[in-house]
């Protein structure tokens, strides 16, 4: 009966200490009914998650690539990558990877952790924005907002700041490239780019009036000729600048093509335009309106009329574009082909005599002496081009691993050629001869004075060569300074003899 009291007693005890533990325990915790209400709610924005975060689970996504369009990555989205080309990008989520934007914005106010490239745009980084490696900025600016992060390097290209801060680019990029047009009505400045590509044809067509009018001439003559010749030549682009990129020669002949196909391109837009005009005013029986400026005016109108619309524009511009150069190639093989015809022999003296024009035959070509050949017919430009052509494309071939020794062994071989036989091998082919303006053979002292002011004719944009084309006497700016001209001589003669 003792024991049982006694473990009554102690059992007591300890359910009235394990009582006050518990209440003590109670008593430790703040009541947060006692607290401050400021305190509460400080707490509250701290620890309770906003409603759009509870409803907005976290996306992944893979590489962002747009073209044309704005892009948004929201604050809940993460990408590996993205590429926005003609339009905006706003990242509030995170991009794992590179930010590239071209042609358009970046509005960062998430997180890039690589690199950020904006080319042609400007870049914000607002208030939370991070950008892990470096903000590359090329044609604008970064704004940097007060709580902006770039934790790499800042580089900003501004380069003309109006010129390049392109937001005129932009402008063309979005209203006319994107909707397939060259010409976009409500880019203010495209109509400044118009009028002076009016008044420059203008020029053109009042400078070189007769090459101009060859050209018109091949349209109307050989249409179909002059598109698949054009078609055919930028077919013909690609492979010839890729063997000629590989060789030595392709030094020298890598500019003069350019810019050969450049003018070409130039001329064949002002021919078409021309034609253009001169067919409307045939077709409505206006004689006044057939007048070469008048045409060219209305041509001009009516094609840069087409390139407002959609889709058209494009398609028209690149017809347009086709067909003139082909024009222009079609002209100079008409020319390059008269230069390589032997003058006609009359047959009216014969036919006084009795003689059969059957039985009458052209008496062998005889060996001109040097008085003869100031007489004969001037090399032209193109031919002149076509034997410099054969000769780079044979002593590239040769000396393709002497570097930068090709030029000594250019210099070398026309002084040689040139005091030898008064022509090169692309010389002989075409058929063409250098001679003194009195008639006489260029000795070495003329070839090798010749042959140092062609690189002078190189220097200003090869300009020097090109001055053949319009000069009365056929000369280049180095045949001027050494007194030489060139000579097509005629067909049958071989210049070996010579």
């Amino acid at each position: 009966m003792k024991q049982i009291v006694t473990s009554t007693i102690l059992a007591l005890a300890l359910v009235s200490e394990l009582s006050e533990l518990i209440h003590a325990q109670e008593n430790s915790i703040p009541n947060s009914t006692n607290r401050p209400p400021q305190t509460i709610q400080q707490d509250s924005a701290v620890t309770a998650p906003t409603p759009l975060e509870r409803e907005a689970p976290r996306v992944y996504r893979r590489e962002i690539v747009s073209f044309g369009q704005d892009v948004t990555l929201r604050r809940n989205e993460v990408c590996s990558d993205m590429v926005v080309i003609g339009g905006n990008a706003t990242v509030a989520g995170t991009v794992e990877g590179n930010l590239v934007v071209i042609f358009g914005s970046a509005d960062i106010s998430g997180k890039v952790e690589r690199d950020m490239v904006v080319v042609l745009g400007a870049a914000h980084i607002a208030s939370g924005g991070t950008v892990e490696d470096d903000a590359v900025v090329v044609g604008g600016k970064i704004d940097l907002g007060s709580g902006g992060t770039i934790n790499g390097a800042r580089r900003e290209f501004v380069l003309g700041n109006k010129l390049l801060n392109v937001k005129w680019i932009g402008d063309w990029f979005h209203n006319g490239f994107l909707l397939a047009r060259p010409f976009p009505p409500s880019v203010h400045w495209v109509w400044i780019v118009v009028s002076m590509l009016l008044v420059f044809y203008f020029l053109l067509a009042a400078l070189f009036p007769r090459p101009l009018q060859a050209c018109v001439v091949a349209l109307e003559t050989t249409p179909a000729g002059s598109f698949f010749a054009g078609a055919l030549a930028l077919v013909l682009i690609g492979p010839l600048m890729f063997l000629l990129a590989i060789s030595v020669a392709g030094i020298l002949v890598i500019p003069i093509l350019l810019f050969s196909i450049l003018a070409a391109l130039v001329f064949g837009k002002v021919a078409i335009y021309r034609s253009t005009g001169e067919q409307l005013a045939r077709q409505f029986n206006l004689a006044g309106l057939q007048q070469p400026a008048v045409a060219l005016l209305i041509g001009f109108v009516l094609f840069y009329l087409l390139y407002t619309v959609p889709l058209l524009g494009f398609l028209v511009w690149g017809v347009a574009t086709v067909w003139g150069l082909g024009a222009v190639l079609v002209a100079a093989f008409t020319r390059f082909r008269r230069e390589q015809e032997p003058p006609l022999v009359t047959t009216t003296s014969a036919a006084l005599t009795g003689i059969s024009s059957a039985t009458f035959q052209e008496p062998p070509p005889t060996i001109p002496v040097s008085a003869d050949l100031v007489t004969l017919r001037r090399a032209g430009f193109w031919i002149r081009f076509g034997a410099t052509l054969l000769d780079l494309v044979l002593l590239g071939t040769l000396t393709a691993f002497v570097g930068p020794l090709f030029l000594f062994f250019w210099a070398a071989y026309h002084v040689a050629m040139w005091t030898w036989k008064g022509t090169t091998i692309g010389g002989i082919v075409v058929g063409i001869k250098i001679i003194r303006v009195d008639g006489q053979p260029i000795n070495f002292a003329v070839a090798l004075v010749r042959s140092l002011s062609s690189f002078f004719s190189a220097v200003v944009l090869f300009l020097g060569f090109f001055w053949a084309g319009w000069d009365k006497d056929k000369q280049a700016w180095h045949d001027k300074i050494a007194g030489t001209i060139v000579v097509k001589l005629p067909k049958g003669l071989s210049l070996i003899l010579l």
